[in-house]
């Protein structure tokens, strides 16, 4: 039974979740603040009539009536929703009030959750949002929850009024488009002997073959040509759509993504099923550090580990998979009006011993590991991995010719908006288990073993 003396002066519904359960919180926040209750929730954060707390911890103590707390496989283990949860048991044990309100999102049952919150009484919304709201206002009727009905609808509109209006501004916008700064000029034909395997004599060596007997490249392989290779021709790139072989299209881009691969491969990366991945320990600590947009020093995993929940015959046992970033280039000689390399981020997977999964598993692993990332966390992997690639600098060379060099600069083509979002007023984004910022002298522990399943 809730105390109206330990409740006095305290008015506020903290609503404590996971960034994943966002769409529900936000719903919820709404509804509450509409029914006139004063909502303290940190993507809206006007709905109580004043700013968002600080200090959340003072805020909790004193001013809070109750903390609604959506539990959800995606908040069960959670370094924020655990420790507003805990403060608002160690509140309720002292008060000896119902102070913490948990809401069950996705059906958690009773043997997921911890010794501390599994014989609270749940309300549930797993089933039906409108069976849940209204169990949950019937509950903070019977607690006499302080509202203020006149003014709920006003704040709404009022919120809903300002909420993320466009701006006449200019805003920068971030591609995965990297600009070709130099491209060599002569395309080199060569002769070959049909039996000799050319990628195991020249592992390095950009080529591509356009027959058993002829194969292209932008120079000679380094050292002296042996017997077998003899160049015959010289095409400049301008008039090599006019070559009556293959077109310059295809002989171009094959050299394009040669060259790339093999750049990777120098790198450290490993290369199975047509995937070329980072493998364990390719830089220190599996981690990709980076300079953020922001200026903000980050990181993320190039290589991590998961839990997976296996039920095989109606037993249940937990199976850890190793996830590996795989970055992907993709030539185009005139996107936006110039030649650029577009790179992709994907997910590798593999068991501990290095094994590829297969494919139906490596799917669904990756779906659950990947379904919170949105382009900020796509962004974030994509800065990583240029910055990796240049070591510092702005740019690479890819091959060095007599007719030019191959270079490609490692700052993404940039565009603009005349319309912009005044990101100021916005909460800032939650860092999430994948993308953390680098303190100076901080030692991250590099414990990687959440479920996303």
């Amino acid at each position: 039974m809730a105390s109206a003396e330990s409740d006095k002066g305290k008015e506020h519904l903290f609503i404590s979740y996971a960034t994943e359960d966002w769409i529900l919180a936000d719903w919820l926040a709404l509804k509450l603040a509409a029914e006139g209750y004063k909502v303290w929730y940190d993507r809206i954060k006007l709905l109580g009539g004043e700013s968002y707390p600080r200090d959340i911890t003072a805020a909790i103590k004193n001013q809070t009536f109750r903390v609604l707390a959506l539990l959800s496989r995606n908040s069960i283990d959670k370094p924020n929703p655990v420790k507003e949860r805990t403060l608002a048991l160690n509140i309720a044990k002292e008060r000896k009030i119902d102070f913490l309100i948990p809401i069950n999102v996705d059906g958690l049952k009773a043997t997921e959750l911890d010794f501390m919150t599994s014989d609270l009484t749940f309300i549930p919304f797993h089933n039906s949002w409108f069976e849940g709201i209204c169990a949950l206002l019937k509950k903070l009727q019977q607690i006499n929850a302080p509202k203020n009905q006149a003014k709920g609808r006003q704040v709404i509109s009022e919120w809903l009024s300002a909420e993320e209006q466009p701006k006449k501004k200019t805003e920068a916008i971030w591609s995965n488009l990297l600009p070709i700064l130099e491209i060599p000029k002569i395309m080199q034909k060569y002769s070959v002997v049909p039996e000799v395997d050319i990628e195991s004599r020249f592992p390095n060596w950009p080529f591509h073959r356009e027959n058993e007997k002829v194969v292209w490249a932008f120079s000679p392989p380094e050292g002296s040509s042996p017997e077998w290779l003899k160049e015959i021709d010289q095409v400049a790139l301008e008039h090599l759509g006019y070559y009556s072989g293959k077109s310059k299209t295809n002989i171009l881009t094959a050299l394009m993504h040669r060259s790339i691969d093999i750049f990777l491969l120098s790198k450290g990366l490993k290369i199975k099923n047509d995937y070329l991945y980072f493998p364990s320990n390719p830089v220190t600590k599996n981690r990709l550090n980076f300079i953020r947009y922001d200026g903000k020093k980050c990181f993320v995993k190039a290589v991590g580990e998961r839990n997976f929940r296996i039920t095989l015959q109606g037993n249940v046992y937990a199976e850890q998979s190793r996830y590996h970033l795989s970055p992907g280039f993709r030539y185009f000689d005139d996107l936006f009006g110039n030649p650029v390399y577009r790179l992709r981020i994907s997910v590798f997977w593999t068991d501990l011993q290095g094994n590829p999964l297969e494919n139906k598993k490596a799917n669904r692993r990756r779906k659950a590991l990947c379904k919170s990332w949105w382009n900020y966390q796509w962004l974030s992997r994509i800065i990583a991995v240029t910055q990796w690639l240049g070591d510092g600098k702005e740019e690479i060379t890819l091959a060095k010719t007599d007719s030019g060099d191959l270079r490609i600069s490692l700052k993404p083509v940039p565009f603009s908006s005349a319309l912009g979002i005044d990101e100021s007023t916005l909460p800032g984004a939650e860092e999430d288990d994948e993308t953390q910022i680098l303190e100076e002298n901080e030692e991250e522990d590099d414990n990687d073993t959440s479920e996303p399943v």
